[in-house]
């Protein structure tokens, strides 16, 4: 199961996650993304996955797509945290070649 808190703070769309971003939860979070395109082209978006406990290979795609699409990854855990900077690499990468 997945928690998704969207919420406007100071100037910031944040996506608050909660659970694991795997199977059917990784398209409920990509619709929920989707719902909110017009807001995101406004405000800066940040995805917190502190309180997220596994992320998939669907769900790490997806966080590829979000964050190549402009969202800040937040994350605490050794294992999340690997996970962002790994994305984040993978996108200076692309972006330099």
């Amino acid at each position: 199961m997945l928690k998704i808190t969207v919420q406007m703070e100071t100037g910031l769309l944040l996506f608050n996650l909660a659970g694991k971003l795997a199977g059917p939860w990784v398209k409920e979070l990509e619709v929920s993304w989707r719902s909110a395109a017009g807001t995101r082209q406004i405000y800066p978006v940040r995805v917190d996955l502190s309180s997220v406990t596994f992320i998939d290979e669907e769900g790490k795609d997806l966080l590829k797509k979000m964050h190549h699409e402009g969202a800040e990854l937040r994350a605490s855990g050794c294992l999340n945290k690997c996970i962002v900077e790994g994305i984040m690499q993978s996108q200076e990468k692309e972006g330099g070649s």
